[in-house]
């Protein structure tokens, strides 16, 4: 029997009829970013956008070639995809732009950048070509110290480790395609165990690096019962503190930069509540409103509203349009990739070779 080969997609808008090289890159890379370039480069002439992806189980490698953009990643696309990995960026040629709550971020040449795509993002980019290598958060996040810390983190090429996982990825580009699946799989623990290795000496960004280790480490176990507790419609502030066991003071302080513990109880709560009403179409919207802490339906579309800038039945209407139209595009050759970021997670849900854990669905 022969070998089973890396599974590999070239999505390539030079294949494209010229008039419609922008609209389908916009098309095929909406199911991760929303993208915006000047009106110049969208000109067929000079727009190109060239991904060359490569799966190996549950991991993605792939290599990026366009021009200049803005990349976004709202709430709506993080919702309406479902994706829940980690994504880490080497810039080859290029560079990119964002803000943190910490200041102004930029990556060039030799840099790493880790995405959470859990999270909200927007920066800025030149014409650039990087590897962008993609790994289910239930694989990833059990290795990692600060797993909830690292969203937009820039791992520069002076440190050390980031210097040799950039060159773990280039060898990785430029040998998986003549490795068999098999073979390949067997490296994927030391991928991960590598990313890992590097996110962990380089530390969490910012404030709370800086901070004292006690506070850093409760901020992480009371986010955890937090999010493991939403669905417990009583979970208020004295709830919190007795699960946690830390007193008031402790607590308001700890989530001060956050704006509140209350705001982010609320936060999540809606995050929730707005991946349910995406994932469970046929659950009554006042009965996703109930079960999320919210006892009036109306109360729950006004707040849902202010936070995404659509009601909840506005949200469905949505999902409804971009499935018809992921459906319609989803047959095109070339946009596999598209699809492999959806099985990747579901992958690692359903496979635990490497003996990690199983993650709950991420809403």
């Amino acid at each position: 029997m022969p070998a089973q080969v890396i599974e590999t997609s070239v999505f390539d808008t030079g294949r494209i009829e010229e008039r419609l090289r922008y609209d389908v890159w916009r098309e095929s890379i909406s199911c991760i970013f929303n993208v915006d370039t000047s009106k110049d480069l969208r000109d067929p002439r000079r727009f190109n956008a060239v991904i060359k992806a490569l799966r190996v189980g549950n991991l993605m490698l792939a290599e990026t070639t366009t021009v200049a953009q803005t990349w976004q990643r709202r709430p709506l696309e993080i919702a309406r995809d479902g994706l829940d990995h980690f994504m880490i960026q080497l810039f080859v040629r290029g560079k990119m732009s964002w803000t943190t709550p910490y200041g102004e971020e930029a990556a060039g040449p030799g840099d790493l950048v880790v995405f959470d795509l859990a999270r909200e993002m927007q920066s800025r980019t030149s014409d650039f070509n990087h590897l962008s290598l993609i790994i289910p958060r239930d694989r990833l996040g059990p290795m990692l110290d600060h797993p909830d810390y690292h969203h937009m983190q820039r791992l520069p090429s002076s440190m050390p480790l980031a210097r040799l996982l950039g060159d773990y990825i280039l060898l990785l580009n430029r040998n998986l395609p003549s490795l068999d699946n098999p073979l390949a799989t067997d490296l994927l623990p030391a991928v991960i165990s590598m990313v890992a290795s590097c996110l962990n000496a380089m530390g969490p960004p910012g404030r709370v690096g800086d901070g004292p280790m006690g506070d850093e480490l409760a901020e992480t176990r009371i986010r955890s019962f937090i999010r493991e507790n939403l669905g417990d419609t009583g979970l208020d502030v004295n709830g919190i503190c007795d699960g946690c066991g830390i007193s008031r003071s402790a607590l308001y302080r700890l989530f001060r930069e956050e704006g509140g513990v209350r705001h982010f109880l609320r936060e999540q709560r809606l995050v929730k509540a707005m991946r349910e009403l995406l994932f469970f179409p046929q659950h009554q919207i006042s009965m996703i409103a109930r079960i999320n802490g919210f006892s009036h339906a109306n109360d729950f579309s006004r707040a849902f509203r202010r936070r995404f800038g659509l009601t909840p039945r506005d949200l469905r209407a949505s999902k409804a349009r971009y499935s018809e139209k992921w459906r319609a595009g989803s047959g095109q050759p070339n946009r596999e990739y598209e699809e492999w970021l959806r099985q990747i997670g579901q992958i690692g849900s359903a496979n635990h070779n490497d003996g990690a854990h199983a993650k709950s669905p991420p809403w």
